[in-house]
């Protein structure tokens, strides 16, 4: 693969809209190519297949969106920590189409038909947990609770940006944070923690 450029930024950029609005299955490589501005041919220098495109637009991506979440979870508890995330995610969607989750939508898309790309979505989703459990630590909960939570609110997170990719709506961003601060209390209640 060359060096990243201009034209390389212009590639991942061009596919994760096109696989955004699509998907991954009905984006062709001429759409790419097109969006993006170049031809065909110049995709095939910078990427061996669509496959290959689509993980570094995965990697691209949950790149921006790790640094952010883990910027977010700095010294920060729970509450703070899911407000910042969602006015992020919010300021993203800046009311266009509402796309989801490019984790859950490409990954449950790629699951089955390319199980090496899924990998790669599997690896965010686990580097996100990973970020929920910390900030649960932080924010006082025992190890063990912690582990427990985490898992539950990704599902949480997940569901809710799933359900607003189905049915367009950002409303399920506001759901969201909204949910995933009222379990973390209910679980701390329930649990005398």
């Amino acid at each position: 693969m060359l060096k990243k450029t201009e034209t390389y930024h212009k590639l991942i950029t061009a596919a994760a809209a096109c696989f955004a609005e699509k998907g991954f299955s009905a984006t062709s490589v001429r759409e790419i190519s097109t969006r993006a501005g170049i031809s065909q041919g110049a995709m095939y220098t910078y990427f061996k297949s669509k496959d290959d495109l689509a993980t570094a637009v995965t990697e691209y991506y949950q790149k921006i969106l790790l640094e952010q979440f883990q910027n977010s979870s700095q010294k920060n508890n729970w509450k703070s920590f899911i407000e910042e995330i969602f006015d992020f995610l919010s300021e993203r969607t800046n009311g266009h189409t509402f796309a989801g989750c490019p984790y859950a939508v490409m990954g449950m898309e790629t699951a089955l038909s390319k199980p090496a790309l899924a990998c790669v979505f599997m690896e965010g989703l686990e580097k996100i947990e990973q970020i929920f459990q910390e900030v649960l630590l932080y924010s006082g909960l025992p190890p063990e609770h912690a582990k427990i939570l985490s898992q539950r609110m990704l599902s949480i997170y997940q569901g809710y940006l799933l359900i607003g990719r189905i049915s367009d709506n950002t409303s399920n961003l506001k759901n969201a944070r909204k949910n995933m601060i009222e379990m973390y209390w209910e679980y701390r209640s329930y649990h005398g923690i």
